[in-house]
């Protein structure tokens, strides 16, 4: 089914539909107390000029009148308070959509974003769906107040009731116009918003690679010509908001005024009093309003479409309601099933958009204990053959068996407690060093301290003044590269998986500490391990080597077979004796 802003923002409304009746009610409520106000204020003045029907004095209805305003400031006070929470919990959980299809939706996921266009999704296209939701509460309330006042005000006098209506339906007629510019600038504010918001990002992560270029003044220069569209873009937008304003603030000035001049011969004639007058000016302020909040709500719809159309971006292939489903998207436990004896990989494929790269036919098995060693050239396709079997990429083409039945879903399946990986560029948060290798995982002090210990982690620990407490900063700098590596192998080791993934994992470690390394993972029991790697101390270790090359497996064995039948390899292994030379 289509999916608009009101169907998703009712489903929202649904999801806490006391708040939502309530807040509605609260509004409503302060949009009436007006009435009574009106009719308050014409008993006073009709009283004042002897025309009051017999009953209450001059001083009940003022008090009445005092008690109307204090009810008001109670209203407005409850109305906030409703409103915020329904605001607040609904916006909770439209960003808790997005991110649990990001991290727990069937298939690869991956952010057609940069990090700052994702976080302007995930804030101010959240903020404009929301005020589209507002607009329900207010327009509601000022449809209620405007149709009991004109009601009213037929009551009194029919004729200058119909001309305080006149300027109304032309203020609404070119408010439907007004609206679909608001779109258009709209969308085009929140873009460049958005180049703004990414590009800043980028600096951020980038400070580093701007002062060794020299390229300061460019970036400033380039972050301030964002900014100058950014400006304009705004402006337009803000600029159609103000003109839906100033028509309706113009349309109340002009009510009032034809009710001035058509209330003199009225009253003139004894068919309207000094209160009708004054009933007439309390009302038409607020029913003038009308179109100006019916304008708002068309054009925050519109901003709303542009809204939803911006976060289904980054939840590519989410169905339409997810992102204002009550319950957000969560992975369920996932079984240990038995233990792992075989995964057969045939037909494997991934070519990279626009390129002909990537990775054909791959076929391959690993067997329960058993090492198996990625290795190639740079480009040679190693990474991408690992990311296609984990389902980290969307395969072409082939099929994953683990234990002889097919893998349906390989992103679900290939994870803890069956499956944990380490890339070849770990991410750390900015967080403790304990955080960072449980992210989240029960276990025990004595299963950590061995996943630390596996990883040869422990002596970096020690130096480091609040050892498993300290904090790593952004992505991990304060660690070296080895150090992060080590610590993407711990988090992957204390998950005590059956199957280890890593991606050149050995890289930025030294001679000395890459022999304890492997030493340890290969002493430490019987492990089924799929590694990418260039490094000796893991092709002495492998039971079987594939060799890739331009996308293909080109060549598989032991190490001694390679080293006699395949050149391919001998170029690899006499490639890396540099590396691998004890220092």
């Amino acid at each position: 089914m289509k999916a608009g802003p009101w169907v998703q923002c009712w489903r929202m409304a649904m999801a806490r539909p006391g708040l939502f009746w309530a807040s509605m009610g609260l509004y409503t409520l302060f949009y009436c107390l007006p009435l009574a106000n009106g009719l308050l204020l014409r008993a006073v003045f009709d009283a004042l000029s002897d025309k009051a029907p017999a009953g209450f004095s001059v001083w009940a209805l003022i008090a009445a009148w005092v008690a109307n305003q204090v009810g008001v400031v109670v209203v407005i006070f409850f109305s906030v308070w409703v409103w915020t929470s329904l605001n607040t919990l609904s916006g909770a959980l439209m960003r808790a959509n997005m991110m649990g299809w990001l991290v727990h939706g069937p298939g690869p996921k991956s952010v057609p974003a940069t990090p700052g266009e994702a976080l302007s999704r995930f804030r101010d296209d959240v903020f404009e769906t929301l005020q589209f939701l507002e607009s329900w509460i207010d327009t509601g309330g000022q449809a209620v107040f405007c149709v009991i006042a004109l009601a009213i005000m037929f009551t009194i006098n029919a004729e200058i009731t119909s001309a305080v209506i006149l300027p109304m339906l032309i203020v609404g007629a070119v408010t439907s116009w007004v609206t679909g510019r608001i779109h258009h600038y709209r969308r085009l504010a929140r873009e460049a918003a958005a180049r703004v918001t990414s590009f800043i990002g980028e600096i951020f992560t980038g400070v580093q690679a701007i002062r060794v270029a020299g390229a300061e003044t460019r970036m400033l220069d380039h972050l301030a010509q964002l900014g100058e569209e950014r400006r304009k873009t705004a402006v337009q937008d803000r600029l159609f908001i103000a003109y839906l304003d100033a028509l309706g603030a113009g349309s109340a000035s002009l009510g009032v005024g034809l009710v001035l001049l058509l209330s003199a011969r009225a009253m003139h004639a004894h068919t309207f009093s000094v209160g009708d007058f004054t009933l007439f000016a309390s009302y038409v302020g607020w029913a003038s309003a009308a179109p100006r909040w019916v304008g708002r709500l068309l054009a925050r719809h519109r901003t709303a479409e542009v809204a939803l159309g911006r976060v289904q971006t980054i939840m590519a292939g989410a169905p339409p309601l997810t992102i204002s489903a009550r319950h957000p998207p969560h992975a369920e436990p996932i079984p240990r099933r038995e233990a792992l004896s075989e995964v057969r990989v045939s037909g494997l494929s991934y070519r990279h958009p626009g390129s002909e790269r990537g990775v054909i036919d791959a076929e391959f098995t690993l067997r329960k204990g058993q090492v198996t060693v990625v290795t190639g050239r740079v480009g040679s396709g190693k990474s991408t053959l690992v990311r296609a079997f984990l389902g980290l990429i969307p395969n072409d083409a082939g099929e994953v068996h683990w234990n002889g039945e097919p893998v349906a879903d390989l992103a679900t399946f290939m994870a803890p407690p069956r499956v944990a990986y380490t890339a070849q560029a770990p991410r750390l948060f900015s967080d403790r060093l304990r955080d960072n290798i449980l992210l989240g995982a029960d276990v025990s002090e004595e299963e950590l301290q061995a996943a630390i210990q596996l990883a040869i982690l422990e002596p970096d620990i020690a130096q480091l003044d609040a050892g498993l407490e300290t904090l790593v900063g952004t992505r991990g700098v304060t660690l070296s590269g080895g150090q992060l590596q080590r610590t993407a192998a711990a988090r992957m080791f204390v998950r005590d998986t059956d199957l280890v993934v890593f991606d050149d994992v050995s890289s930025a470690l030294d001679v000395k500490t890459e022999q304890q390394f492997w030493t340890r993972f290969f002493s430490s029991g019987e492990r089924t391990c799929l590694a990418v790697s260039h490094r000796r101390e893991a092709f002495r270790h492998a039971d079987e080597i594939l060799v890739m090359d331009e996308g293909r497996i080109a060549a598989r064995g032991t190490l001694k077979s390679l080293l006699k039948d395949s050149a391919l390899f001998r170029h690899a292994w006499e490639h890396t004796e540099a590396a691998n030379a004890p220092v």
